[in-house]
This record gives C-alpha cells, sequence and structure tokens, in this order.
C-alpha cells in the first residue's frame, strides 16, 4: 500500500510539473520548467556571469527615458528604475514613440572548437512580446476584471512600423494582446512604436514584456526546458497639457533668494 501510495504520489508531481511546464503564466512568458529557483528570470539576471554558462540569450527593451528624443546610454545610465517604476515611459495620447528591442539568443552555446559541425537551439526558441495592464493598488498588479484594466489603464497600440500599417497589439483586445515569434520560422523585430490611445488613469500603466524561452520543446523534454529571460518597459499614457513629460519643466530651480527682504544671495 506504501508503495503504490508513493507511486501515485511521484505521478501527481510528474503532472504538476508538466502543466506548469506547458502552461502560459498572466504576469509573463511560458518558460518551460527549468531546474532552478525560478521558471523565468529578467535578462539582466545573468549580467555577472559569461555567456557560455549564463542565459539561453539575452533579452532588453530600450525606449527614450531621458527625454531627449534619442535612444542612447543616457538613457541605459537609469537602469530599471525609469523601465519597472511609475509612471515609466510617459507617451501621450495621439503620441507614437519607439522602443528598440534586443532579442539575442546565446550564439556561445553553439560549436566553436573543433570540427565544425552544427548544432543549433532555433528549432526550440520563441521570442514573445506581450502588452498588460498594472493594477498599483495590489502587489500582484491585477485587476478584478478586464473591464475594470481598460477603464483604469486606458489603451495603447503596438505597431510594427512607425507609420502605423501594421498592428501587433492592442492593449484592448484580449485577443491582440501578446505576439510571438517561434525562430525555426522568424526572428522579432528590431523595433516596435507604441501610440497612446486612451490616457491612463491614476493607479494604473502598462507592461510591456519581451521574453526568449525554449517553449517550442515537444513531450517529455519540456522537463529539461531552461527558464526564460525577459525585460519589460512600464508605459503611462497622459493627456496633452494635462500632465507635461518632464523635459518641458521650465520652473526656476532657485527663486527668491535675493529679492525677498533681507535675502542673501547665494554663496554668500
Amino acid at each position: 500500500m506504501k508503495n503504490k501510495s508513493s507511486i501515485l504520489a511521484v505521478c501527481v508531481f510528474a503532472a504538476t510539473l508538466f502543466t506548469a511546464a506547458s502552461a502560459s503564466a498572466q504576469w509573463g512568458m511560458p518558460a518551460g520548467f527549468g531546474w532552478g529557483p525560478g521558471m523565468m528570470r529578467p535578462s539582466s539576471y545573468y549580467r555577472y556571469y559569461g555567456s557560455r554558462y549564463g542565459a539561453i540569450g539575452k533579452v532588453k527593451i530600450s525606449g527614450d527615458l531621458t527625454y531627449d528624443t534619442r535612444i542612447n546610454a543616457y538613457d541605459a545610465i537609469l537602469g530599471n528604475a525609469g523601465k519597472r517604476n511609475p509612471y515609466g515611459l510617459i507617451v501621450g495620447s495621439g503620441e507614437v514613440s519607439k522602443l528598440l528591442l534586443t532579442c539575442q539568443p546565446n550564439a556561445d552555446r553553439q560549436p566553436g572548437m573543433g570540427a565544425p559541425k552544427i548544432k543549433m537551439p532555433f528549432h526550440l526558441l520563441v521570442s514573445s512580446l506581450e502588452i498588460r495592464g498594472v493594477n498599483l493598488g495590489r502587489k500582484d498588479g491585477k485587476f478584478a476584471t478586464f473591464e475594470d484594466e481598460v477603464a483604469t489603464c486606458g489603451r495603447v497600440l503596438v505597431w510594427l512600423d512607425h507609420t502605423k500599417q501594421y498592428l501587433l497589439l492592442d492593449s484592448a483586445d484580449p485577443e491582440r494582446r501578446r505576439v510571438e515569434w517561434p525562430y525555426s520560422t522568424s526572428v522579432p523585430p528590431e523595433r516596435v512604436f507604441v501610440e497612446g490611445v486612451v490616457p491612463t488613469q491614476p493607479g494604473g500603466a502598462f507592461y510591456i514584456t519581451m521574453a526568449l524561452d525554449d517553449s517550442n520543446r515537444q513531450g517529455f523534454s519540456k522537463f529539461f526546458s531552461e527558464p526564460a529571460v525577459w525585460d519589460r518597459q512600464m508605459i503611462s499614457v497622459k493627456q496633452p497639457g494635462v500632465e507635461p513629460k518632464p523635459w518641458t519643466d521650465m520652473s526656476p530651480v532657485w527663486s527668491g533668494a535675493t529679492s525677498a527682504p533681507g535675502g542673501v544671495a547665494m554663496g554668500k
């Protein structure tokens, strides 16, 4: 009887792992099971390790967080603070802002020494892009209903091109909130364009998440998949003229130091 109970427990555990490996999580991307402390890890998790022994690849989302009309090292200096904290990247209603996408599978895992044999993981790899509304009033970021999310977060469109000819994602359409690029047939774009449509209300925001995983595994091999890597950018939509962006702040840094009665000039 004891042996039967043990076998049953093992079967239930294996079934649970298999289900977890193949299911899509609402607050991330499917990552397979992966042996380790977690099924998903931010791309920056591996920044201290060599690429040969590190992640399945590298994923990064970059935007104009300094609002200087360029995406460069000055934006990267802000780190994750400007990417994952409110308000995130502020996009005006009716305005379009570019995001640069980096998704690089770990090429160092392919043979680099000896005979030039071929061993590639691209038949397993899948890159994905997803948009979700975030409830800042809850620890898990979730809303009670999809309607509540749309009412609080507003609406964002993600386009493949700045001319808005090909729509990738629509935050207000539950059928268009995620897109995938299996590496066996395609590669993810290097850039996308975010359009603010309906302003975000207090307490809400959006997360755009990009991930790389090996979810194209089949059958029992799902048990040996690796943790996905991901990066994300918070987005808020503001009505133009209602809440100006940081670069429009023209108020003086100091005022009244010498004009007030008895005032003393700075530095004296």
